[in-house]
């Protein structure tokens, strides 16, 4: 195990990571900074952030950093990532942040097998593409869907509804309920297309919505980017 510290909004961070894999969503966090387009937006939110796909907390820090008084729920259900998750909120001591070990589904399913990746921010709950050779290994997790969220959490409105989930969006905003839109203030979620899924897919589902949308494309990979989406009927 290695630390990094890092300085973020004029607060001294420091982050326990495994190898490279850790270290690179460390850099795309805090140095090159992918989710600068959500900084106002999280300063000057009032209801609670959904981490979707909190790997060890990387994003759930940042966001805590710069508006320590909302409440953020960080999903996460790789067992070794949300270990290192928890340890990286304690050392630096984040008490607004509720960590729950579940993966984020599209169904009322209690439970979903989790295909495991060589890198730690790669586990998806999508099976793998049948003409590997050698496929993944899998675990069962536990699930649950948004509105159990909701429900557990007596939620009002969700501020911001990040997700970092390896293609496993598509599923959940296809089954993503009017009324549960219409509590959503903004949505940051990362796409990763496959040759089901497109961006121009998930973008036309959350449109549909109400939701305006700004794109931010991956320069390295165009399958890859963030969607940053505001709700247009919440004032």
């Amino acid at each position: 195990m290695q630390t990094k510290k890092i300085k973020f909004n004029h607060q001294n961070i420091e982050i326990n990571y495994r190898d490279e894999s850790d270290l690179s969503v460390i850099d795309e966090i805090f140095v090159d900074k992918m989710y600068r387009s959500t900084e106002d937006i999280i300063k000057n939110l009032t209801q609670p952030i959904l981490d979707i796909g909190a790997h060890i907390g990387l994003f759930s820090i940042y966001a805590s950093v710069l508006n320590p008084e909302t409440k953020i729920i960080a999903l996460e259900p790789e067992p070794a990532n949300f270990k290192l998750l928890k340890e990286n909120l304690q050392l630096n001591h984040l008490k607004n942040i509720l960590q729950k070990q579940v993966a984020m589904i599209g169904n009322d399913k209690s439970e979903t097998e989790l295909f495991i990746s060589e890198n730690t921010h790669n586990h998806s709950t999508l099976p793998p593409n049948p003409w590997i050779i050698q496929p993944p290994d899998k675990i069962l997790v536990p699930t649950t869907n948004i509105e159990k969220i909701i429900k557990q959490n007596k939620i009002d409105k969700i501020g911001l509804l990040k997700m970092d989930i390896e293609g496993g969006e598509f599923e959940i905003f296809q089954n993503i309920e009017d009324k549960i839109f219409n509590i959503i203030e903004n949505i940051a979620v990362e796409y990763h297309e496959t040759e089901k899924n497109k961006r121009d897919d998930l973008e036309n589902i959350i449109h549909s919505h109400g939701f305006s949308i700004e794109h931010f494309p991956n320069h390295y990979d165009k399958r890859f980017g963030l969607l940053l989406c505001r709700n247009k009927k919440i004032k």
